[in-house]
């Protein structure tokens, strides 16, 4: 039916009104149910015939289905297609023990096809999850803005911010302290969000990440000879940092064969504790002065010892990593008094400083380390091994041309004796000259100690020949020049 039709219609219809005018009462209500009758019948016919076109058409309307770039079916519905991801996710997060999200660029593009170029739904299940890419809902821990990690469930991202703190409970336990708070400095939180299943930790993984600030291992295997001072100074690295690496070991009981970690950690994390601890602490004594003219100016000798005292400290501590960084003295009670040290110091003139010529030992004790090769070095003086704190004497008057640390040696007394000859002695506690001060010959210029790289209290004691290292057993009590 067109436009064509209805226009027929009205003419007919113009021309039937006209000549109604003519007909009788009877006639003309006859004639105006006959063409009521057909105008339903003429409005009904239309509105069947469009009623049919447009059935015809919604039976044929389909969806083509992409995903990106890709057609993967056809569907009459799109909450089939949406059906299919539903059971695809509930899948997915049933072998994976995670909240799924399927992100994927889905788009329908409408299309007329018969019902049999229809994509079965078996089909369509496959061809999505041969297209498939999908993250999972996770628990990023998130340090100052960043994420570090994340994990499964927030439980273990809670979880792992606890063991983080454990180890700085248990040792104030150690200490016998009572931690009043615990904390992370930094701006910690954890946040749910769509992650790559990749990406996911495991919380053991994650804990070292954190508390080491890297996820790299480097391990030296200890050898014959070795100490924590050789080991560190063949990877550039100080002792001090060695030992932050390896937390758990005894740096002086290292065997060949340990394993040693080369990592000095950086965490991320910075656990901050204040504790209330209780502590002895040293009262100093004072040392008074008593002259004697049969003793050399320089001399002293110790009349009574001096003894320190004993204080009850309790203490508000502030650490951050186990380090304190911050301490406040609550309360303080004296447990013993101490007792003051008397010193004799000599009042008679002093020898010349002129070299003689003659070296003399500079301290007592036992060879523990003769001249020349060891451990694949050269050792370029002698060790001489005694109790901390004994004197160290001047081998022979000259001046001193060094005074102070100097790295290995650790606190070093260098004197230059005139002729090309100097000696040096290494390793000291105390020293009790300086740079540019005469000395004579037995002058006691430092005192025995563990400085340095040392394994033990001694005096490394060199003789150098124009800056030549010379084995000092050839010239003690022997004239050199």
């Amino acid at each position: 039916m067109n436009s064509s039709f209805f226009e027929k219609v009205k003419q007919k219809l113009n021309i039937f009104f006209k000549n109604l005018k003519n007909l009788n009462q009877r006639d003309k209500y006859k004639w105006i149910s006959l063409i009521s009758v057909g105008l339903v019948l003429i409005v009904g016919i239309f509105y069947y015939a469009h009623y049919k076109n447009v059935k015809e058409e919604l039976n044929s309307k389909a969806y083509d289905v992409y995903i990106g770039n890709s057609k993967i079916g056809v569907v009459k519905d799109q909450k089939k297609v949406e059906k299919v991801m539903n059971e695809i996710e509930t899948n997915l997060s049933k072998q994976y023990g995670l909240e799924v999200s399927v992100d994927q660029n889905m788009r329908f593009v409408e299309t007329n096809l018969s019902d049999d170029s229809l994509t079965l739904e078996s089909q369509l299940k496959e061809k999505i999850k041969s297209n498939l890419s999908f993250n999972v809902f996770a628990y990023a821990i998130n340090v100052n803005g960043k994420d570090l990690g994340a994990v499964k469930t927030k439980e273990d991202a809670e979880n792992i911010i606890n063991e983080i703190k454990k180890p700085y409970i248990e040792e104030s336990k150690k200490e016998d302290s009572k931690i009043e708070n615990i904390a992370i400095a930094e701006d910690v939180k954890i946040i749910k969000k769509k992650v790559s299943i990749k990406d996911i930790k495991k919380p053991d993984e994650l804990i070292v990440f954190l508390q080491k600030g890297t996820t790299e291992e480097k391990t030296h295997i200890v050898e014959e000879g070795e100490n924590y001072w050789t080991i560190a100074h063949d990877y550039n690295l100080t002792v001090e940092e060695l030992e932050e690496a390896n937390p758990n070991k005894d740096h002086e009981l290292i065997h060949p064969g340990d394993e040693i970690s080369l990592v000095v950690p950086k965490p991320y994390l910075t656990v901050e504790t204040t504790e209330t601890t209780t502590f002895s602490e040293d009262i100093d004594y004072e040392v008074e002065y008593e002259y004697s003219a049969s003793m050399y100016e320089d001399q002293t000798s110790v009349k009574r010892s001096g003894k320190e005292g004993k204080k009850e400290v309790v203490a508000k501590v502030k650490k951050q990593n186990g380090i304190e960084v911050a301490k406040e003295i609550i309360k303080e009670s004296i447990v013993s008094s101490p007792v003051s040290k008397i010193v004799i110091k000599g009042t008679k003139d002093v020898p010349p400083t002129r070299a003689s010529g003659v070296f003399i030992r500079p301290t007592r004790g036992r060879l523990s380390s003769p001249f020349g090769y060891r451990w694949g070095r050269h050792h370029d003086g002698i060790d001489l091994a005694s109790s901390i704190g004994t004197p160290i004497k001047a081998a022979d008057g000259g001046v001193v041309t060094y005074s102070g640390w100097k790295g290995s040696y650790g606190y070093l007394v260098e004197i230059d004796h005139g002729g090309g000859f100097k000696t040096k002695y290494g390793h000291c506690s105390k020293i009790y000259v300086k740079k540019g001060e005469k000395i004579y010959k037995g002058q006691t210029i430092a005192a025995v100690g563990n400085t340095g790289n040392s394994t033990g209290p001694h005096v490394h004691f060199e003789v150098l020949k124009y800056g030549k290292p010379q084995n000092p057993y050839n010239y003690i009590n022997k004239k050199y020049r």
